[in-house]
């Protein structure tokens, strides 16, 4: 009996204390209204891992590397692509057509189909948006409007030979609408429609 109150106890705590994080949202500036997210990044993870965007929000995302050794890369999308057997990146890049602004130190900035504004060097090699950060060097700032592609999308490291992705450097966003829809359609103008007879 006392072996299955401690294994209940166990199972409770390691809910209670989530087995995952919640999911964060950008903190909107009141003056600039541009929402800010820190994400950092370390061996070999991603802090936070969840996070929840409306499209239409215009956003700036402060991008650190923690790590004492390691680049790890930045990278939004799904459907993993690959080449050589390793994972390179996205073939469905959640930044395609997008206007992204970046600045501040990078290892590299490959373009992917953004339409990106830098001051700096580019990696022009083929695939996704991927911003790649050495290891304890100044924040990365992305700014960008988060387009209407709803949906989830993997956040991905593909550093080191794709090894990062493979050991679960990953992340989840979820793109919501600018707006509640149910607070949009109780806004909607009332109708007497007919009732059936």
């Amino acid at each position: 009996m006392k072996n299955l109150l401690a294994l209940v106890f166990i199972t409770l705590l390691a809910f209670g204390t989530g087995c995952g994080s919640d999911p964060v949202k950008p903190e909107i500036d009141p003056k600039s209204r541009i929402g800010i997210l820190k994400i950092d990044m370390s061996d070999f993870k991603f802090n936070p891992d969840r996070i929840d965007l409306n499209s239409g929000t215009r956003v700036r995302i402060v991008l650190s590397n923690s790590s004492s050794a390691n680049n790890h890369g930045f990278s939004v999308g799904y459907g993993v692509t690959k080449q050589g057997g390793a994972s390179t990146g996205f073939k469905n890049d959640l930044f395609e057509n997008v206007e992204v602004i970046v600045t501040g130190p990078a290892k590299s900035v490959r373009p992917g189909t953004t339409v990106l504004t830098r001051d700096g060097g580019l990696d022009e090699s083929n695939g996704s948006f991927m911003i790649v950060k050495s290891p304890g060097t100044q924040p990365t700032v992305i700014e960008f409007t988060v387009p209407e592609k709803l949906g989830e999308y993997e956040l991905a490291s593909f550093e080191n030979g794709g090894k990062d992705y493979q050991d679960g450097m990953k992340g989840l966003i979820k793109v919501f609408p600018k707006s509640d829809m149910r607070a949009t359609w109780e806004k909607m103008p009332k109708v007497n429609t007919p009732k059936p007879k």
